[in-house]
């Protein structure tokens, strides 16, 4: 898998706007790996794409989980809702960087940094 460059951020009521940093997504045939901090720590997702649907489960290490259910709004960009056992906690964004694919891709790893096609 091709790891990607990506910046993102969630929002709660009373923390705002939170970056997430260092973060990098994987995709292999519509499932989705990432790993990434923020200032509740480091953290692991897992997730896969429906069409144009994103479902991801973040998995704070040692800690607790966030699901994130969004949609690809085009040009890299995935955004919606994020919920914690069940109860909405705010927006989220992530933002796929710009990456020039190296020559080791395979065929596979390259069309699935464009999951729409």
């Amino acid at each position: 898998m091709v790891p990607l460059k990506c910046s993102g951020w969630w929002e709660q009521e009373g923390y705002g706007r939170q970056p997430m940093q260092e973060l990098k997504l994987m995709f292999s045939y519509g499932k989705i790996f990432a790993e990434g901090s923020d200032i509740v720590g480091r953290f692991e997702f897992t997730g896969f794409l429906d069409q144009e649907r994103i479902y991801l489960f973040k998995q704070y290490l040692g800690k607790h989980h966030i699901e994130y259910h969004g949609e690809s709004i085009g040009e890299g960009l995935y955004t919606g809702d994020w919920t914690c056992h069940g109860y909405v906690g705010g927006k989220w964004l992530i933002r796929i960087e710009r990456v020039a694919v190296s020559e080791t891709a395979s065929t596979a790893e390259i069309r699935d940094l464009n999951p729409a096609d």
